[in-house]
């Protein structure tokens, strides 16, 4: 029998996170108040039989600490950006101490090249593989295909197969190419750079919720999950607000959901519709 796998959302802020020592806003009071609403860098885990990281946050190492991660077997990014690229030192000791061989590492030759020279002390501990735009990986049962992202030089998303389900990981992107948009057709989920709500201060490099929430229903995706969201650009929102929010929109039967960091997924049941994962529950 097949492995089943599942997605774990260990960060889901933009960089600066939630809460932000600088900000007094009502987003940064609730985190600091009820700490399951803090959200961390933005990146995820796709666990089955091994682990593929995508993207390492700055705060990888609680991050890790939180969800029980001991080792990774992989790391795939989707861009240079320090939010998202900023944990991969904290891998260093792991790899020297008891992986004792090279990590592979995986990302588009403007990222690689950009790692190389930020982190060039550590990279005997990393086996670097170049990634092409639509070129696909396959680990652990589990496809993943390199889509252009609209962000920075080198930057992709990737549509990852597996389980009888399709879903997209673009955590930091403005408008989609033609090209990828009819790809994505009939998605089961979509995980999507929601940073801003409300005014778009890089509308060529970011996307906001309710851009997000459009492009689900274009792309006739069953769910949509909002993430690398920062609750204070433009207009602060506590995450209670605009669930409550989403939750009286028509989204014509497409599920809209604020993930909160930790939520976990069986990746099998974005398949499913309209049943809703018992997971996408916010319990505190």
């Amino acid at each position: 029998m097949d492995t089943a796998h599942e997605l774990v959302f260990l960060g889901t802020g933009a960089a600066c996170g939630n809460p932000t020592f600088f900000c007094g806003c009502e987003a940064c009071q609730e985190a600091l108040e009820n700490p399951v609403e803090a959200k961390t860098c933005s990146s995820i885990a796709v666990m089955g039989t091994g682990i593929t990281l995508i993207d390492t946050a700055p705060e990888l190492r609680l991050q890790f600490a939180r969800e029980g991660i001991s080792a990774i077997d992989r790391v795939l990014f989707t861009h240079q950006h320090f939010d998202h690229t900023g944990g991969l030192p904290q891998l260093e000791f792991a790899v020297r101490l008891v992986r004792h061989d090279p990590l592979p590492v995986y990302a588009t030759a403007e990222c690689l090249a950009w790692l190389a020279t930020h982190y060039d002390w550590m990279w005997d501990v990393v086996e670097p593989h170049v990634v092409e735009p639509f070129q696909t990986l396959t680990f652990d049962g589990v496809s993943y295909t390199a889509l252009p992202a609209s962000h920075c030089e080198g930057a992709v998303g990737y549509e990852i197969s597996c389980d009888g389900a399709r879903l997209t990981y673009f955590p930091d992107t403005g408008p989609l190419k033609p090209a990828v948009l009819q790809r994505l057709q009939e998605l089961d989920a979509l995980i999507h750079d929601s940073t801003f709500i409300g005014r778009n201060w890089n509308p060529a490099s970011h996307t906001t919720v309710d851009g997000t929430i459009a492009l689900g229903r274009t792309l006739g995706a069953k769910a949509v999950y909002l993430t690398h969201c920062s609750l204070h650009y433009d207009e602060p929102h506590t995450a209670t607000a605009l669930r409550a929010e989403l939750a009286a929109r028509d989204t014509g039967g497409m599920r809209v959901v604020l993930p909160h960091d930790g939520l976990r997924l069986n990746v099998g049941d974005l398949a499913i519709l309209p049943a809703t994962p018992a997971s996408d529950a916010l319990s505190y």
